[in-house]
Protein backbone atom coordinates (compact mmCIF):
# COMPACT_ATOMS: atom_id res chain seq x y z
CA UNK A 1 0.00 0.00 0.00
CA UNK A 2 1.12 3.16 -0.69
CA UNK A 3 0.12 6.79 0.62
CA UNK A 4 0.29 9.62 -1.11
CA UNK A 5 -0.61 13.54 0.12
CA UNK A 6 -1.38 15.61 -3.32
CA UNK A 7 -1.58 19.79 -2.86
CA UNK A 8 -3.74 20.65 -5.51
CA UNK A 9 -6.50 17.01 -6.19
CA UNK A 10 -7.53 18.01 -10.02
CA UNK A 11 -6.95 15.61 -12.58
CA UNK A 12 -3.89 16.93 -14.54
CA UNK A 13 -5.51 14.99 -17.92
CA UNK A 14 -9.05 16.95 -17.31
CA UNK A 15 -8.77 19.23 -14.60
CA UNK A 16 -11.62 17.74 -12.87
CA UNK A 17 -11.72 17.07 -9.11
CA UNK A 18 -10.47 13.95 -8.40
CA UNK A 19 -12.61 12.17 -5.17
CA UNK A 20 -12.85 9.71 -2.80
CA UNK A 21 -13.06 6.11 -4.10
CA UNK A 22 -12.10 7.11 -8.01
CA UNK A 23 -9.03 5.37 -9.69
CA UNK A 24 -6.27 6.94 -9.68
CA UNK A 25 -2.65 6.92 -12.24
CA UNK A 26 -0.26 8.62 -9.38
CA UNK A 27 3.61 9.36 -10.90
CA UNK A 28 5.62 9.82 -8.35
CA UNK A 29 9.66 10.66 -7.97
CA UNK A 30 12.31 9.01 -6.00
CA UNK A 31 14.24 6.53 -5.77
CA UNK A 32 13.86 2.12 -4.19
CA UNK A 33 16.16 1.41 -0.98
CA UNK A 34 15.57 -2.18 -1.01
CA UNK A 35 14.06 -4.69 -3.21
CA UNK A 36 13.52 -8.42 -2.57
CA UNK A 37 10.04 -9.77 -2.53
CA UNK A 38 8.58 -6.05 -2.04
CA UNK A 39 10.32 -3.03 -3.36
CA UNK A 40 10.42 0.09 -0.15
CA UNK A 41 10.19 3.36 -2.60
CA UNK A 42 11.28 6.70 -0.47
CA UNK A 43 9.20 8.96 -2.95
CA UNK A 44 10.35 12.84 -2.80
CA UNK A 45 7.26 14.07 -4.85
CA UNK A 46 4.24 13.30 -7.14
CA UNK A 47 4.54 14.60 -10.39
CA UNK A 48 0.83 13.61 -11.70
CA UNK A 49 -2.09 12.56 -10.87
CA UNK A 50 -5.07 11.76 -12.87
CA UNK A 51 -7.72 9.60 -13.11
CA UNK A 52 -7.71 5.88 -14.28
CA UNK A 53 -10.64 6.58 -16.96
CA UNK A 54 -8.16 10.14 -17.94
CA UNK A 55 -5.04 8.19 -18.81
CA UNK A 56 -3.38 7.54 -22.03
CA UNK A 57 -0.16 6.45 -21.44
CA UNK A 58 1.49 10.43 -21.95
CA UNK A 59 2.36 12.46 -18.71
CA UNK A 60 1.40 16.16 -19.67
CA UNK A 61 2.81 19.28 -18.09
Amino acid sequence: MMEAHLGVITCDKCGELMNKEQNVIIIAEGIIEKANTEIDFQGSSVRYACHRGCWDGVEEG
